[in-house]
């Protein structure tokens, strides 16, 4: 992975365990993390105008596979966040909460 790569992921992760918005669907999501990473390279380099949307496209269709790839087996992004304990007012379960013992 280059260091872009791994800004884009640092961004991602630092969005996704840091629920701003209680209820943010994912386009919501997609475009945070998508804004405040050009914000972090319109610093350090111009991109010209016209590759700025196919840049802004393609680091969309990138957030999107990753959050895909991190929320498997949840119903939606807030149904991640609630069972990681990122909301406010939701716990983290553990393997053992949720199963009966006979």
């Amino acid at each position: 992975m280059n260091s872009a790569s791994d800004l884009l992921y640092a961004i991602f992760e630092e969005h996704l365990y840091s629920a701003l918005v209680e209820e943010e669907s994912t386009d919501e999501f997609i475009t945070r993390v998508v804004n405040d990473y050009l914000d972090h390279i319109t610093a350090r380099a111009r991109i010209p105008s016209v590759y700025s949307q196919a840049i802004s496209a393609d680091l969309r269709e990138e957030v999107l596979d990753m959050l895909r790839k991190k929320i498997y087996g949840h119903y939606n992004l807030n149904a991640f966040r609630k069972a990681q304990g990122v909301l406010p007012g939701s716990e983290k379960k553990t393997p053992s909460q949720g199963r009966r013992d006979s």
